[in-house]
């Protein structure tokens, strides 16, 4: 049985450093938080997404909403296929995942994969952006996750993908605060 995060559950702690050694807690009783889980450093739809989180940063920040995003792959993995430079969000690195495991993103299905073929456009768009050294240091049949939580530490929204580049729409994030 799937132990998934609901809407109005309480959000799990994350506590711990981003890629530049910044300290991290979540909830964070200042702001709203957006966090993005992703599946491996090089996958070319969490990079999809990434870079639109980032086009769209300031569109957060007018809402009180702090992105970070988390990934399963190492940290010196993670700054190899980021440009710090655009980093506009902390990013973590959890290869243990437990944060994953607390927040219910086991998810592992080559369904994802069969289910994505009915998204040409967005594998078109993955391929186009993506760097082309495929390094998975993860499960690659790993689905996506998506949490709203507010400064009372509270779930408001919970997203869990069906296919490996699944994440809500960034209206539908903006619009539920």
């Amino acid at each position: 049985m799937k132990n998934l995060l609901k809407v109005g559950a309480t959000a799990p702690i994350i506590q711990g450093k981003d890629l530049w050694e910044n300290d991290i807690k979540v909830p964070n009783e200042k702001q709203w938080v957006y966090l993005s889980f992703h599946r491996f450093a090089s996958c070319p739809f969490c990079n999809l997404r990434t870079n639109e989180l980032i086009r769209n940063y300031p569109k957060f920040k007018e809402k009180q909403i702090e992105i970070i995003t988390i990934w399963p792959s190492k940290k010196e993995l993670l700054l190899e296929h980021s440009n710090p430079d655009s980093a506009v969000f902390p990013i973590l690195s959890d290869p243990k995942k437990q944060w994953y495991q607390a927040y219910g993103v086991t998810e592992s299905s080559m369904m994802g994969a069969i289910r994505l073929l009915k998204q040409p456009r967005l594998i078109w768009e993955a391929l186009i952006q993506s760097n082309k050294k495929m390094d998975i240091d993860s499960d690659p049949t790993l689905m996506p996750a998506s949490f709203l939580i507010d400064p009372d530490g509270i779930i408001r929204m919970a997203y869990y993908g069906k296919h490996y580049g699944d994440h809500p729409s960034v209206e539908s994030i903006l619009s539920i605060p």
